[in-house]
């Protein structure tokens, strides 16, 4: 009995070998993948010397691989940073990478910028985070950049000494105030102390920035993968000037240009966000650029008094011209790109020349916030089909004779099958 079904296994194996191999089995069709974002709260130039602040990087791909960068200090950068070498300080920075580095939520801070910067510019803590993995088969990032409070301090007081107060009482009121020719004498004298109380001061703090947290993040969620960066704006006051009675006397020498300043503006949040779907590859992009709003203060009342106006993006504004104070505001507009499988988001960042008649000013860019994303469906190889090499009879216009030869074999095994029956 062994011996028969040994001689059935050669005939399956001929078999096997005679027929024709079929097409191998295909792999699924998948999706592969990049994205990236970034945001950045501020970037301050300050003659040749600048400083990118509150900066949050992602990149991830379908390999499965992800980086992010959260930083609170960075020297200036350029228009596309790269995560693996971001000129940033350490002790305010985290980087995270999957695999290999998760990264952590927690922030991570310091507070001092290098020379020259440091003479003039007093930033509060600078803040990073960053956190990597794999969640779903897709890699994610979150990052964070983050900073307190930033002070600026020229010698404004210098400034404002060379001018009489009558000409800047009328040149930063004349187009607020169109009755300043009518305004009582007592209110003059209450600039008059204000503004030399100011002047008094050898350096007083001239700029003050409150800045919101800049976040990028790539996430899976429902079969669509989402690359968000966001700036959420920042608060900026110009010139602190202390609140004066209407009988010329200064309530106190505080001055906070964030509370009582010569002109404060207002920066909403930017974001911009990049999708793909990862059945179709199809990518979709948003953006909406950040809302600017410029209060301007009008210093011929007693009490801080102060006249709004919104600029809307792709607008520019120049509040204060002709003074040492003249400011011009450009608020950028947000982009979108969407090309089938690919797309690109963009809330470019609202830019400040602050101060101009102060040693040239000081420049801010705030609020940018990019996201791209770009897919392709890798469909599967087509069959291949293996076919058995050829007999060597075919070549000679003979008939094939490899089925007789198989029944053949086969007849043999059942011949043999049954002999064994009947003797025994």
């Amino acid at each position: 009995m062994r011996r028969g079904i040994a001689v059935f296994a050669a005939v399956a194996a001929v078999f096997a070998m005679a027929i024709p191999a079929g097409a191998k089995t295909a792999s699924k069709a998948h999706t592969t993948f990049a994205l990236s974002g970034e945001a950045r709260a501020l970037e301050l130039a300050i003659g040749d010397q600048g400083v990118s602040l509150g900066v949050a990087l992602s990149r991830a791909d379908s390999t499965p691989s992800s980086i992010g960068v959260g930083a609170g200090q960075c020297t200036l950068l350029g228009s596309q940073a790269d995560p693996d070498n971001v000129p940033c300080n350490e002790a305010s920075t985290v980087k995270s990478r999957f695999p290999g580095l998760p990264g952590t939520d927690v922030l991570k801070c310091a507070g001092a910028l290098p020379e020259p910067l440091a003479s003039v510019v007093d930033l509060g803590l600078a803040c990073g985070s960053s956190k990597s993995g794999q969640t779903n088969g897709v890699a994610y990032t979150r990052s964070t950049g983050k900073v307190a409070h930033l002070g600026i301090t020229l010698p404004v007081g210098t400034v404002l000494d060379a001018l009489p107060v009558k000409p800047l009482v009328n040149d930063l009121t004349a187009a607020l105030s169109p009755v300043l020719d009518l305004t009582p004498d007592v209110v003059h004298d209450a600039v008059d102390n204000v503004v030399g109380l100011v002047t008094d001061l050898a350096e007083t703090e001239a700029l003050a920035i409150d800045l919101g947290p800049s976040t990028s993040s790539i996430t899976n969620k429902n079969g669509v993968i989402t690359v968000d960066s966001a700036s959420a704006g920042a608060l900026i006051g110009l010139v602190g000037i202390p609140e004066a009675r209407v009988d010329g006397t200064a309530i106190s020498a505080t001055s906070d240009p964030l509370k009582n300043g010569l002109v404060i503006i207002e920066v909403g949040t930017s974001r911009a966000s990049a999708s793909l779907n990862e059945g179709t590859a199809s990518a979709a992009g948003a953006a909406s650029a950040a809302i600017v709003t410029i209060k301007v203060r009008d210093i011929t009342q007693p009490e801080p008094t102060y006249v709004e106006q919104s600029i809307a993006p792709g607008q520019t504004v120049t509040v204060l011209a002709g003074t040492p104070a003249e400011t011009t505001i450009v608020a950028a507009d947000s982009t979108i790109e969407e090309n089938g499988n690919s797309a690109a988001a963009a809330a470019d960042a609202v830019s400040i020349h602050a101060l101009k008649g102060v040693n040239g000013g000081v420049r801010l860019a705030l609020a940018r916030s990019t996201a791209a994303v770009k897919g392709d469906v890798v469909k599967p190889a087509a069959p291949i089909v293996k076919k058995a090499p050829p007999q060597a009879l075919a070549y000679t216009g003979g008939t094939d004779l490899t089925i007789p030869a198989l029944a053949l074999i086969l007849g043999a095994g059942l011949v043999l099958v049954l002999r064994r029956k009947v003797t025994a």
